[in-house]
């Protein structure tokens, strides 16, 4: 159970970082603090069209 905790403790971490930075400040922090484990759940959360060419 102190595993499910934690998991919602990052989510929480996570959701709070993207409210409040948006989604790109909030991974750019995240890698800056050395919180690979928020960053990665903050790139999954990235919308996959980002670096695609424009046309």
């Amino acid at each position: 159970m102190a595993s499910l905790e934690h998991d919602k403790q990052k989510q929480a971490i996570v959701k709070n970082l993207i409210d409040t930075c948006g989604i790109h400040r909030a991974l750019h922090a995240a890698k800056q603090f050395g919180w690979h484990d928020i960053a990665s759940q903050i790139s999954e959360r990235l919308p996959q069209d980002t670096t695609a060419p424009h046309h």
